[in-house]
């Protein structure tokens, strides 16, 4: 059965601790990714440095970049596209908050 995935990678720079990119992300007790999913059908994780996504046997977090995967296998493949539009609405937020963030901080955003 065919799988639908795609990755969506966050810079370090957003990734500053004060702004607490993972819980803007998920959202209140996940409440973004469980939408999301509920939604679509779509599985939404988390993972790499600073995601607190535990994997592999050894049980730690990977050392990879921070991101956000997606995949839909089945029925849920119909509902893909939704997600990845879902995900990029809550991604464009993220960076609109983030763009405040460092306004109040008189620092000047990359992007």
């Amino acid at each position: 059965q065919e799988k639908m995935q795609c990755q969506f990678m966050f810079a370090r720079e957003i990734q500053d601790q004060a702004f607490r990119l993972r819980e803007r992300l998920l959202g209140p007790r996940g409440h973004h990714m469980k939408v999301i999913a509920e939604k679509t059908g779509a599985k939404l994780r988390l993972r790499g440095r600073g995601s607190g996504f535990k994997e592999g046997p050894a049980r730690q977090e990977s050392k990879d970049e921070l991101m956000l995967c997606l995949s839909a296998a089945g029925e849920a493949r119909g509902s893909y596209e939704e997600a990845v539009c879902l995900v990029r609405g809550l991604i464009e937020d993220v960076h609109s908050q983030y763009k405040e963030f460092c306004r109040q901080r008189g620092k000047v955003p990359r992007r």
